[in-house]
C-alpha cells in the first residue's frame, strides 16, 4: 500500500471548513491527513515517499463535469480543423490528409468558413474533394457537411430523411441535399469504416493518458449506452482506466418511457461504486445558436423567420423526464436556448409536481441564454446550471464571435450569466464538452476569469480563481452525487490530487494557460509525474 507526503504546498483544499493546509498524507487510495507540515511528519512510515511541492498549488484532481470521452478519443484520429478560417485553409487540410484512407473525416471546423457569409455545401467540398466521401464535423458537434459522394453513397442526395427525429437533411429548391445535416452526428457512422475494439481500447487509453497530464481524475460523461459503459468497466478491472466517470443513460426522441425502468435503471444499479459509474439520464432539448437550432424565446437576429424548435413534444418530454425523477435517476438536459432552458424547468416542476419533491440534483447542460423570469426558478426547484468556461469565450479565442451575430446584442444580458445564478446560491460545475473544445482544463480557467460583459452596461461574470476552482472539483463532485466522496482534500476522501509547477494564485488571467501539473494522483496511483 503506497504512503505519499506531498508538503511545502499551498494547498486549495476546496473544503470551506478548512479551505487552506501545507500537506497532504495519502495512504492507499484514500486521504490520510490534511494541515500542516509539521502535524503530517506524525503520519509519516518508512515506507513514505515524500514530495516537496516547493509553494505550488495542491488540489484536488480535476473533474471536468461536461465531457464525451469515447466519442473524442475515436475522432482524435480526424483532421484538426479548429483553425481553418477559410476555404483555402480548408482546402489546405484536406489535401494534406492520409491518401490512402477512402473517407476523409474531419473535426472542430467553424460556422463562419465561407466567406460573405452562408453555410458549407456540398459544392464546395467537391471542389476540394471530388473522388472521396467526405464528412466533416462542426466545432460544437451538432452539425454535419458532406460532399457529394459521401451524400451519394447514404443515397440522400436526391431523397431520404436524416435518422433521428429533431434532426434535418438541409435541401435546395430542387430537393437536392446541400451538404448539411443538423443535430445528426452519427448519420454516416453505418458506412464509414469503425476501428476494431482493439482500436478503441488503444484510443480510450492514450487520450486518458493525456488528460492525466493536465490533472484531470474524474469526467462526468454526456452520452452513453450499454456496451460503452460495459467497455469502461472492464478496462478499470484490468487496471486501463486510470479515470473516474460517471455515464448516463441516453435517451432521444425515439426512447419510450418504460424504457427508463427497463434500461436505465439496471445500469444505476449495476454501476454504483468503483471508477465507472451510472444513475442518470441525458437527454438534449434543442440544438445550437450557430445554426438556428437552438430552441429560443424570441426570433434569431441573423435568422428572424424562426426560433428553433425543441426536439421533444411537450408531453412526451415531461413524461420521460417524470419517469426518470420517480426511478430516482438524475436528469441531465443538454438547453442552450432560453426556450429549451424554461422548457425544461418547466419538465422538471412537473416532476416534483407528480413525485414529490427530493435531492434530485438535476442539472441543466450549457445555458447559454436565460431569461430573467427562469434565473430563480433553478434555486426554487434545486436544478444544478453545468457550464463550460470556453463557450464563453471572447471573439479572438474561437467561435464566438459568429454566435454574437446570430442572436443580437440586445441578447446579450441573457447570455452565460454564471455570477448571478452563483450568487442565488446555484452549484456551477465545470467542463469543456470534449471535443468540442480542448480538454486542457487551463484554458477552461482563464476563460471563466475572463467572462467580462459583452457590451457596455452589460453584468460581469468573471470568477474568482477559487470559484474556478471549486467548479472544476468540489462543485462538480457534488453535481453527481460524489461530494462526500470526493472533490475536496479532506481526511477520508478518495486519493485523486493534482500538484501544479506554479502557484495558480500567483497568476494572471491569461498566465494560467501555461500552468501545468508536475504529479497527477487518481484513487491513489500516480498516473502522471513530469520527473
Amino acid at each position: 500500500m503506497q504512503h505519499l507526503l506531498i508538503t511545502n504546498a499551498r494547498a486549495f483544499t476546496a473544503d470551506p471548513a478548512n479551505p487552506w493546509a501545507e500537506a497532504v498524507y495519502i495512504v492507499g487510495n484514500r486521504i490520510e491527513f490534511v494541515g500542516s507540515q509539521a502535524a503530517a511528519k506524525a503520519h509519516m512510515s518508512a515506507a513514505t515517499r515524500v514530495i516537496d511541492a516547493g509553494g505550488c498549488t495542491l488540489m484536488p484532481g480535476i473533474h471536468d463535469a461536461h465531457y464525451h470521452l469515447l466519442m473524442g478519443a475515436l475522432r482524435r484520429e480526424h483532421i484538426d480543423l479548429e483553425a481553418v478560417k477559410s476555404l483555402a485553409e480548408l482546402e489546405t487540410a484536406i489535401k494534406a490528409y492520409d491518401p490512402k484512407q477512402d473517407w476523409v473525416q474531419g473535426r472542430g471546423l467553424a460556422y463562419d468558413v465561407v466567406a460573405g457569409g452562408g453555410f458549407l455545401t456540398r459544392q464546395h467540398l467537391d471542389a476540394i474533394e471530388p473522388n472521396r466521401p467526405v464528412v466533416l464535423t462542426s466545432l460544437d458537434l451538432h452539425t454535419i457537411w458532406a460532399n457529394t459522394k459521401a451524400l451519394e453513397f447514404a443515397g440522400v442526395l436526391y431523397a431520404g430523411e436524416s435518422s433521428a427525429p429533431g434532426s434535418e437533411i438541409l435541401r435546395d429548391e430542387n430537393g437536392l441535399a446541400t451538404g448539411q445535416i443538423n443535430e445528426d452526428l452519427v448519420f454516416f457512422d453505418a458506412y464509414i469504416p469503425q476501428p476494431s475494439p482493439a482500436e478503441v481500447r488503444a484510443a480510450l487509453r492514450n487520450s486518458i493518458a493525456d488528460m492525466n497530464a493536465l490533472g484531470i481524475t474524474s469526467v462526468t460523461n454526456m452520452d452513453g449506452f450499454s456496451e460503452q459503459i460495459h467497455l469502461y468497466a472492464d478496462m478499470a478491472a484490468n487496471d486501463e482506466f486510470d479515470l473516474r466517470i460517471q455515464v448516463p443513460y441516453s435517451v432521444t426522441p425515439k426512447t419510450r418511457v418504460d424504457q427508463i425502468l427497463a434500461e436505465a435503471v439496471p445500469l444505476r444499479d449495476q454501476y454504483q461504486t468503483g471508477k465507472v459509474r451510472a444513475g442518470s439520464v441525458k437527454l438534449f432539448i434543442d440544438g445550437v445558436i450557430e445554426s438556428g437550432t437552438a430552441y429560443m424565446l424570441d426570433p434569431y437576429t441573423l435568422w428572424p423567420e424562426t426560433v428553433g424548435q425543441p426536439l421533444y413534444e411537450t408531453d412526451h418530454y415531461n413524461a420521460l423526464i417524470a419517469e426518470a425523477d420517480k426511478q430516482q435517476l438524475q436528469v441531465k438536459v443538454h438547453a442552450i436556448g432560453d426556450a429549451g432552458v424554461r422548457m425544461t424547468l418547466d419538465a422538471y416542476a412537473n416532476a416534483q409536481t407528480a413525485n414529490g419533491t427530493r435531492d434530485s440534483r438535476h442539472r441543466i447542460e450549457h445555458i447559454e441564454t436565460l431569461h430573467n423570469e427562469d434565473l430563480p426558478r433553478f434555486k426554487e426547484l434545486g436544478v444544478i446550471a453545468s457550464m463550460q468556461p470556453l463557450h464563453f469565450s471572447r471573439p479572438a479565442d474561437n467561435y464566438f464571435e459568429n454566435w454574437m451575430h446570430c442572436i443580437g446584442e440586445w441578447r446579450y444580458q441573457r447570455a452565460f450569466r454564471t455570477r448571478e445564478l452563483r450568487e442565488l446560491g446555484i452549484p456551477v460545475p465545470y467542463g469543456s464538452d470534449w471535443p468540442v473544445v480542448t480538454f486542457d482544463p487551463y484554458l477552461g480557467m482563464s476563460a471563466a476569469l475572463r467572462n467580462t460583459p459583452l457590451a457596455a452596461g452589460e453584468r460581469d461574470n468573471s470568477d474568482s480563481l477559487a470559484e474556478v476552482l471549486a467548479s472544476y472539483t468540489s462543485a462538480a463532485a457534488y453535481a453527481e452525487f460524489q461530494d462526500g466522496v470526493k472533490g475536496q482534500l479532506k481526511r477520508g476522501m478518495l486519493a485523486d490530487v493534482v500538484l501544479m509547477d506554479c502557484d495558480l494564485f500567483e497568476k494572471d488571467s491569461l498566465e494560467i494557460v501555461e500552468a501545468r501539473p508536475l504529479l497527477t494522483v487518481c484513487d491513489g496511483k500516480i498516473v502522471f509525474e513530469n520527473k
